[in-house]
């Protein structure tokens, strides 16, 4: 038994405050020792590749089909992650059905084309394929998976990375290509329609903590309060070291808070260069400080669903390739082995 199997789990201690989450694939949960590890510490699962548009949208279907305003779907591995969830009782939050990235070109297209220059079809065509896709892909997994998936994640990373002022969309996206700042609002009302009881819906970003992105993130959440399409607001959390700035975090959450929405911390990882004892003992001291301050928003009534790992252990983490060097951002080592940073999570929702 690995030495991450025989500590409490963090799931459990974490309970009262709020779900404590994980990205998976399949991959990893078809790894015995691994989905055993996953199983005992984690009450909430994401998917971090395989629910996303380019695995399910089947382009050789939806042109046999000959509809233009309806594509084709197929649900493979989005059954395969969301069965093994259902089979080890772990709730799911959806990501994603809305995204810039990582949603083919050819669904924008005139004709389903994949050519490079293929013009984007017309407004109409596209919103009715918006809200085909959306609800179809909500009533797939509603009927097939009753009760399993707590949130989804509507539209994800919105808003530039790079504005200088507040309200600024990411105007280089092929949903505001084909649809403008119309395209958030309908995928909502989509979701709306095809949400179960019980269910909430989100909005996704990054560096949602900086100021000037935070205030244009509210910008755009008060338009969709306005017309009751949002329930949650999901920061996701990819911080490094040593510039974490989690005075700046909190405040931030206050601030989306204080607007009526509840909060989720989606993507948790903190990039880590340094494997020594030293430089883990320091992550382990920023992961204490950073759910200390979890911790007391929850008890001060903010409601924050869940707090959702980017992975699970370092050999897992996507910030060694997207950073080009090693990284030990989480709370498991390679060998499954329970991090200093494990313990300083535990001791701070305790």
């Amino acid at each position: 038994m690995t030495d991450g199997l025989k500590k409490p789990a963090l799931g459990q201690a974490c309970q009262p405050l709020f779900r404590i989450g994980a990205a998976v694939s399949s991959r990893m949960t078809d790894q015995p020792a691994l989905r055993d590890l996953i199983c005992r510490h984690f009450t909430s699962l994401t998917a971090d590749n395989q629910m996303k548009p380019m695995f399910v949208l089947d382009r050789e279907a939806t042109l046999a089909k000959g509809d233009l305003s309806r594509a084709s779907l197929h649900f493979q591995s989005v059954d395969a992650l969301l069965s093994f969830a259902r089979d080890a009782g772990i709730a799911m939050r959806y990501h994603v059905l809305v995204w810039h990235n990582q949603t083919p070109r050819w669904f924008f297209t005139k004709d389903w084309s994949d050519a490079e220059d293929a013009p984007f079809a017309d407004r109409e065509t596209m919103l009715s394929r918006l809200e085909h896709y959306i609800l179809d892909v909500m009533r797939h997994v509603n009927e097939t998976f009753p009760g399993l998936v707590y949130t989804w994640d509507v539209v994800n990373e919105a808003i530039e990375p790079d504005q200088q002022a507040p309200g600024l969309y990411r105007t280089r996206s092929p949903w505001y290509a084909t649809l403008g700042e119309d395209f958030l609002p309908a995928a909502f009302r989509a979701a709306r329609k095809g949400q179960a009881p019980g269910q909430t819906l989100c909005y996704n970003d990054y560096n949602a903590f900086e100021p000037v992105k935070r205030d244009a993130i509210i910008v755009l959440l008060k338009k969709l309060m306005a017309e009751n399409l949002v329930d949650t607001m999901g920061m996701q959390g990819h911080y490094i070291l040593p510039e974490m700035n989690i005075p700046a975090c909190e405040e931030a959450a206050r601030a989306y808070a204080a607007l009526g929405l509840k909060l989720q911390v989606t993507e948790l990882d903190i990039h880590c260069t340094r494997g020594d004892e030293e430089g883990q003992q320091e992550l382990a001291r920023v992961y204490g400080d950073y759910f200390s301050m979890l911790a007391r928003l929850c008890r001060e009534g903010i409601p924050i669903e869940a707090v959702t790992f980017w992975g699970v252990t370092d050999a897992d983490s996507w910030l060694t390739g997207f950073r080009r060097e090693r990284s030990y951002p989480l709370l498991f080592s390679d060998d499954l082995q329970a991090k200093p940073a494990f313990d300083a999570v535990l001791d701070a929702v305790k």
